[in-house]
């Protein structure tokens, strides 16, 4: 049986071979995973032969050097001059000491100058095509260095060995499976792999790089890059040009670039110090971002996402994990999850921010905000201009709201304080509670009860099987209108001393008491009440069923 010698201890390869008969892919499997060895020839049995080939050609301006080779390891390196200097060692392993020489006799190298260049390519002998060998011992390989002009193209075809290249500044192209690919200091480059991992450092113009089941490390690229993985880890730095990167089972590291954009599945995605634009589009996988100059948009699901550092618009879409945003300094950030939690602080832009089954906490935001969720609660404070907030199954809490405020809920309460506009709430099966309102503020709820203090503007509540208690400061000039309305419970108001009312309140099955000289105008009764307090002037309407009714001095 025959094959090659691939730096690997001899009882490896002949196990591999064997299992060639019955399966391709398990003998690759197997001669990639073992481990180099110093020595076929250590073996018991076993007789080794090896010869040095060299070659000295001349390459003109221009011209390229091309190597078609397999089983054996290719080094290329650039030097001053127009020689292309080829090294090759050969080896040659067979059960006998005349059968390896006269193997390693027939193995051929074929250097031809053309048009285009140098060409040279490894000529196997027959046997080499037959798995199966009548000395069922043999093997080989060969190994090349080659030095070659600095300036100079070159395209290297490989297999079953690894390939390295350096201080060559003209176009490198390199083919190669089963064995690595590092190219250092070259000129545009295109390198593709397969079960082999792939290291550029160095590259004087846009490149390409695909790969399958091996990592891929590339950095200082000076144009753009391209570069498809599976099955591998990808990590890119500095590229002075646009990054597109798409990867599979594998995590995805991109840094310093001038744009990236990234397509992954079953692996995570860190970006940062994007100078431009940024898009990731990610499955099962976390996605981290930070330092992006332009606009990110960002696709997730099965995995979270954070991102900081945003001068840019913000688009994120996830499902099943969470999201996590701050330094955002772009006109807009929008957000769209489910079945995961929303952390948001120190937003400049606009922001529109949804999930489902999530928490919505916002610490921070100067543009207008829309905050929307389900089964799950909204926290919001320091909110710069106004703020919309709707959930269900949770609480709302609005701190510190600079603007005109919404807040809507279902089977759960709502809490707002220090507003700086109108506040509107509007709950069911939930209490509503609101202090230091500067505008109006308008509540509905029912079941449950409603806590206003210190409201500067009108106040409306509209309330069922809940009750109410109301204290309405001073305004700075006039009066403001406030109409209260609950059933089956109590209504108690406390209305600033000095300032006019026209009252008119009612109720049934309960009574109605006030701490105010109220001058009646009208019909007076334990469960009705018109009259006026101080001179009249704003509207103070209490309607109650089945429930007291309290009108008291605010302190």
């Amino acid at each position: 049986m025959t094959g090659p010698v691939y730096e690997t201890p001899r009882s490896a390869p002949v196990a591999a071979f064997r299992c060639c008969a019955t399966s391709a892919f398990l003998c690759v499997t197997v001669l990639v995973a073992v481990p180099p060895a110093t020595s076929a020839a250590t073996d018991a049995g076993q007789e080794e032969v090896s010869r040095d080939f060299q070659k000295t050609v001349s390459l003109g301006a221009g011209q390229s050097v091309r190597v078609e080779h397999k089983f054996g390891e290719v080094k290329l390196h650039g030097e001053s001059g127009r020689e292309v200097k080829i090294s090759a060692s050969i080896r040659a392993q067979a059960s006998s000491r005349e059968e390896a020489e006269s193997f390693a006799q027939k193995i051929q190298i074929d250097v031809q100058q053309t048009s285009e260049g140098v060409r040279i390519k490894t000529v196997y002998p027959d046997e080499e095509k037959r798995w199966f060998h009548v000395s069922k011992s043999s093997s080989w390989s060969v190994s090349y260095d080659i030095g070659m002009p600095s300036d100079a193209a070159f395209n290297i075809r490989n297999a079953f060995g690894s390939v390295e290249a350096s201080g060559i500044h003209g176009a490198a192209e390199v083919e190669n499976s089963h064995g690595s690919i590092t190219v250092r200091d070259s000129g545009p480059a295109r390198l593709g792999n397969s079960f082999g991992s792939i290291e550029l450092t160095g590259a004087a113009g846009n490149t390409s790089i695909s790969d399958n089941n091996g990592s891929v490390q590339v950095s200082d690229v000076k144009g753009s890059l391209e570069l498809r993985n599976r099955f591998g880890s990808i990590t890119v730095r500095n590229i002075q040009g646009a990054a597109t990167i798409t990867g599979g089972n594998g995590t995805v590291g991109v840094s310093d670039a001038a744009s990236a954009s990234i397509t992954s599945s079953f692996g995570g995605v860190e970006a940062r110090n994007i100078r431009g634009d940024l898009t990731v589009h990610d499955n099962n996988g976390n996605v981290e971002v930070s330092a992006v100059g332009g606009a990110a948009d960002i696709t997730n699901s099965f995995g979270n996402v954070s991102f900081s550092d945003v001068k840019g618009r913000v688009n994120c879409t996830t499902s099943n994990g969470r999201v996590n945003g701050s330094s955002l300094s772009g006109s807009s950030v929008t957000i769209r999850d489910s079945f995961g939690n929303l952390e948001l602080s120190n937003i400049a832009g606009a922001l529109n921010a949804e999930t489902s089954n999530g928490k919505i906490t916002l610490r921070s935001a100067h543009g207008t905000v829309e905050l929307k969720s389900s089964f799950g609660a909204i926290e919001a404070a320091d909110v710069s201009k106004g703020i919309r907030a709707v959930t269900g199954n949770g609480s709302v809490t609005l701190t510190d709201i600079g603007g005109d405020t919404f807040a809507k809920n279902s089977f759960g309460s709502i809490s707002a304080d220090r507003i700086n506009g109108n506040l509107t709430a509007e709950n069911t099966n939930g209490s509503v509670t609101a202090r230091n309102v500067k505008g109006d503020t308008e509540v509905s709820t029912s079941f449950a009860g409603v806590t206003l203090e210190g409201i500067g503007g009108k106040i409306m509540v509209n309330n069922q099987n809940g009750g109410v208690a109301v204290s309405a400061m001073r305004p700075t000039s006039g009066c403001r209108d406030i109409s209260l309305k609950t059933s089956f419970s109590s209504i108690r108001v406390r209305i600033p001393e000095g300032v006019g009312y026209n009252v008119n309140a009612r109720t049934s099955f309960g009574r109605i008491s006030t701490d105010l000289p109220i001058t009646a105008t009208g019909s007076v009764g334990a469960d009705s009440l018109n009259g006026t307090v101080g001179s009249g002037g704003c509207q103070l309407q209490l309607t109650n069923a089945n429930g007291s009714i309290e009108i008291t001095k605010a302190n």
